[in-house]
């Protein structure tokens, strides 16, 4: 696994790209290489539009291994939307200060933002998941 704070300096502020550098992207690398966690590759066809993006995160198999926490842990993946279940974003809560989401989006690029002022900015609902093994 790879510092932390190494991993952060070399990505943040690394400009969104939809078809390449997008949130899936992004929580993948972290998850692989902060927590040592491989997720699902995404189909960026996928990505580019809203509707299966939702389908694709709430649906995929290696979803039903992981489950929801009520509180963040260090490296949770964070799905976000405005409806529990359709989330459309994703990043990964890392347990820096009180709490930051590591996540890109098309506005900022990589960014770190705290969880209430992302979800107050944009209206969305945060699910907090990790791997079922984690909580056994």
């Amino acid at each position: 696994m790879t510092d932390r704070d190494a991993f952060l300096r070399r990505w943040q502020g690394t400009p969104y790209d939809r078809l390449g550098r997008h949130c899936w992207w992004l929580a993948s690398l972290t998850q692989a290489e902060l927590f040592g966690r491989l997720l699902p590759a995404a189909d960026p066809t996928l990505i580019a539009d809203i509707r299966d993006r939702a389908r694709m995160l709430a649906g995929h198999p290696v979803r039903q291994e992981w489950i929801s926490v009520p509180q963040p842990v260090d490296g949770a993946v964070v799905l976000m939307g405005k409806t529990s279940g359709a989330e459309t974003h994703v990043g990964t809560f890392l347990a820096i200060g009180a709490g930051m989401i590591w996540h890109t989006d098309e506005g900022h690029g990589v960014v770190l933002d705290p969880p209430l002022e992302l979800a107050a900015a944009r209206r969305w609902r945060l699910n907090y998941i990790v791997p079922s093994k984690l909580t056994t």
